[in-house]
C-alpha cells in the first residue's frame, strides 16, 4: 500500500463513504495508486481511521465506474488496462468530445474563451520548460472545461467517469509522444477557433478527430493520423 495515504489526518465526519471514494479516485487518477496495486480494506480504514464500512462502500463505487477490480477470495486491486481497453476508452471520448465541441460552439462567454486561450499560452510555457507533467495536466484541464462549456450537466459526469481511464492508459496526454509539444498546443488552438466560431459541425469533426488521434488540415480536408496526446 503507498505511504501517500499515511498523510491523511483524518476526514471529516459525515459523507465519509464519498469522501473515501474522492480520496481514492483521486490517487488513481493521479497514479499515486499504480495498475495492479492491492487496495485492502482493513488497511484502507486503518489509514484514514475509519470503520471499514465506508471504505467497502467506495471500493463497490469505484468497481462500478470500473477504476477498481474485484477479484473474488483475492479481493480489490487498481483496474489494469489492456489495449483494447485503451481502444475502448478512445472511442469514448472520441464520441463524448465530439457532441462537448458541437454543444460548446458559438455559446463561449468572455470568461471561458480567456480560460481556455490562457491555458494553451500555458501548455506553450510547459512545452518551453519540457515539462510534461505540467502540460498533460493542462491538456486535461482544456479538455474539462470544453466538456464543461457545453452546457450539458451530464457530460462533466460522465467525463469524471471516463478521464482516470484515460490518465492510467495514457489515451489522453500520452507522456511517451515525441513530437514537438508545441504543436499540440497549437492543435488547441485550433480547436478553441472552431469553438468560438459559428460551425457546430465543425467542431464536432475537429474535435472528434484529435481525440481520436487525428489532425485535420487547415481546409479541413486530408484528415491525417498523427501519434497526438
Amino acid at each position: 500500500m503507498t505511504d501517500a495515504l499515511s498523510t491523511i489526518k483524518g476526514l471529516d465526519r459525515g459523507l465519509l463513504s464519498d469522501q473515501i471514494y474522492d480520496l481514492i479516485k483521486t490517487m488513481i487518477k493521479d497514479a499515486a495508486l499504480a495498475p495492479g496495486e492491492q487496495l485492502v480494506e482493513s488497511q484502507l480504514a486503518r489509514k484514514l481511521q475509519v470503520s471499514q464500512a465506508p471504505v467497502r462502500d467506495a471500493l463497490k463505487r469505484l468497481a462500478h465506474e470500473g477504476l477498481v477490480t474485484h477479484v473474488r477470495h483475492q479481493g480489490n486491486f487498481v483496474a489494469e488496462y489492456t489495449d483494447e481497453d485503451a481502444e475502448q476508452a478512445k472511442v469514448a471520448r472520441t464520441a463524448l468530445e465530439g457532441l462537448a465541441g458541437r454543444l460548446a460552439c458559438g455559446r463561449l462567454d468572455a470568461e471561458a474563451s480567456a480560460r481556455l486561450s490562457a491555458t494553451i499560452e500555458a501548455m506553450h510555457r510547459a512545452a518551453d520548460d519540457r515539462n510534461l507533467t505540467e502540460f498533460r495536466e493542462l491538456d486535461f484541464a482544456f479538455h474539462r472545461s470544453v466538456i464543461e462549456a457545453s452546457g450539458n450537466t451530464y457530460l462533466p459526469r460522465m467525463w469524471d467517469i471516463v478521464e482516470p481511464s484515460l490518465r492510467s492508459m495514457h489515451v489522453l496526454g500520452d507522456p511517451q509522444f515525441a513530437g514537438d509539444w508545441h504543436i499540440v498546443a497549437d492543435w488547441h488552438r485550433s480547436l478553441l477557433d472552431a469553438l468560438e466560431g459559428d460551425d457546430p459541425e465543425h467542431a464536432a469533426e475537429l474535435f472528434s478527430a484529435h481525440a481520436a488521434g487525428l489532425l485535420l488540415g487547415e481546409d479541413g480536408e486530408g484528415i491525417a493520423a498523427v501519434a497526438a496526446p
